[in-house]
């Protein structure tokens, strides 16, 4: 039998074990522990899209080529964000070839199916244009429906071109752009660097961004803020404990490791700010620790590294890793959890960190999105399949790639 044939009797053979704990997709079961707010121990789960491949809006003799080549088998859905009018956009970074049509896309119905649309238009997805999007992995949508778009830059690995590595700001109201900024060299490596996720801040007008480093030994992980109103940004935490992998590091998903020769290594990953946007917290994908940082020291581009260093938090030891993480308003964190297939929560007043929900088809739970519904939004995308070549994109025992919905107990930081 092959690996991805094995890989689906074990799926299989976990859906029907767990069959008692989960109910149909619609109504879902889940496990959380109660809080203080009085909400419900149980929030309800709804996968809202859900695809074997990914399909995309093109012509008829795109479609063709789409299809002859297998190009959706290169295609990884990432990241998911909601605008003010739930509008869904995704991320699918290019990390199999520049033949993936599209980095950033907005989700249409056609013929009665969820399809992307490239976004803001294909010639902004144009592979070799620096001045178009490259890779996008990480976006956020801000309170004022202004897209804030990280472009990693790479395809496929190879180093970015000049110009590629970009963080680009497109107003969705009145669709164009308003601001960019390019990464120097002090900002990013053009070899090593990989630009992970982001986080804004609209009161003050900074963002945050995780540097994950992979393309390099050791890892070349980092931070980099971002002033919007002065349009410069600066490197900090660069290829310190705090942003690379944890030593010895391995973790498996259903049973299985990540990556069946050698273990996955990722830096700085997942981060969130607290709901009144005095803490950063970050992790690396490649490790347990949660950590933080106080905001004022980061917006300071006077605060010497060293005082940085010093003044970094480890703010917990959690029991799964993860690879995004979003706050509420009342600064409480929710935070993908890859070993457990799930999510986790962090309660801001306790600092206690529970079980929020576990699902076993929730595999590789990705980035987390607030919508309009006051209700959370999570990629699920089974990256431990993809990077292992064993992902089956015609029969997979569960849906290759889904979009979850979660219901929260909190609101979103960013609403107000």
């Amino acid at each position: 039998m092959s690996r991805s044939g094995r890989h689906a009797v074990r799926v299989h053979g976990l859906v029907k074990t767990l069959a008692a704990t989960a109910a149909l997709l619609g109504a879902c079961c889940a496990f959380a522990a109660s809080t203080e707010t009085g909400t419900p121990a149980v929030p309800k789960l709804e996968v809202v899209a859900q695809w074997n491949r990914l399909p995309y809006d093109l012509d008829a003799k795109d479609q063709q080529a789409y299809d002859a080549n297998e190009t959706y088998k290169k295609v990884l859905l990432q990241g998911v964000k909601l605008d003010s009018k739930g509008t869904m956009y995704v991320s699918t970074a290019r990390w199999g070839g520049p033949e993936v049509p599209a980095t950033l896309s907005k989700l249409v119905k056609k013929d009665g199916q969820w399809v992307l649309q490239p976004f803001p238009s294909a010639a902004m997805n144009k592979v070799g244009d620096p001045q178009a999007l490259q890779s996008v992995l990480g976006f956020e949508i801000d309170r004022n429906d202004v897209m804030w778009i990280l472009d990693q830059g790479h395809i496929a690995g190879q180093p970015s071109a000049a110009g590629a590595e970009k963080l680009v700001l497109w107003d969705l109201k009145t669709n164009r752009e308003i601001q960019r900024y390019v990464f120097n060299d002090a900002d990013t490596d053009k070899k090593c660097s990989f630009l992970n996720d982001v986080v804004v801040d609209n009161d003050r007008g900074f963002a945050y961004i995780t540097d994950s480093g992979i393309f390099c030994d050791h890892l070349d992980g980092g931070l980099i803020v971002y002033d919007m109103k002065r349009n410069r940004a600066r490197r900090v935490l660069d290829q310190t404990v705090f942003t690379t992998d944890e030593a010895n590091f391995h973790f498996r998903i259903n049973n299985a490791p990540v990556l069946s020769k050698t273990p996955m290594r990722t830096g700085a990953d997942g981060i969130a700010l607290s709901g009144d946007k005095k803490t950063l917290y970050w992790t690396n994908l490649s490790g347990h620790t949660l950590y933080s940082l106080d905001t004022a020291l980061l917006r300071d581009f006077d605060a010497s590294e060293s005082v940085l260093r010093t003044s970094v938090k480890r703010v917990a030891t959690l029991p799964s890793n993860t690879d995004g993480m979003i706050a509420d308003r009342a600064g409480n964190l929710y935070m993908t959890a890859l070993e457990m297939n799930g999510l986790m929560y962090r309660d801001a007043k306790t600092g206690k960190i529970s079980t929020y929900v576990i699902h076993p088809e929730m595999v590789w739970p990705d980035t987390l999105s607030w919508g309009p519904d006051g209700n959370l939004y999570v990629v699920a995308g089974h990256l431990n399949l993809w990077v292992d070549n064993a992902m089956d994109f015609d029969h997979p025992a569960v849906p290759n790639f889904r979009i979850w919905k979660v219901q929260a107990h909190g609101r979103s930081y960013s609403a107000q």
